[in-house]
């Protein structure tokens, strides 16, 4: 092997090696981004299970106000059909001069 070789083969040589410390620093580069993303990528997904419990909470108390929604609304009826017949039956009285409360059911 000749001089010219000798010195061919190390320039190539010391190429090949800044080539392997790009490449090194570019896949540390790399492994950072991605644990970066790895970390939001967490976080988003911690966020979106506290959104979604919160919602659930949110959804069953809804239910739970509207089921009592409703029984007031019965309630209500339920008062407005006992005060009607109520009133009616004292109006009954009241013209047969029978002023006393009606019996309580």
């Amino acid at each position: 092997m000749s001089l010219r070789d000798s010195l061919a083969n190390d320039e190539r040589l010391n190429a090949l090696e800044g080539e392997v410390r790009l490449l090194w620093a570019a896949s540390r580069k790399y492994n950072f981004n991605l644990h970066v993303l790895e970390s939001k990528a967490q976080d988003a997904e911690d966020r979106l299970e506290t959104v979604a419990s919160q919602s659930q909470k949110m959804a069953d108390i809804v239910t739970e106000q509207w089921i009592q929604i409703q029984r007031l609304g019965q309630a209500l009826h339920i008062t407005q059909i006992l005060t009607f017949d109520h009133a009616l039956l004292f109006a009954e009285r009241k013209k047969k001069k029978d002023l006393s409360p009606p019996p309580v059911a």
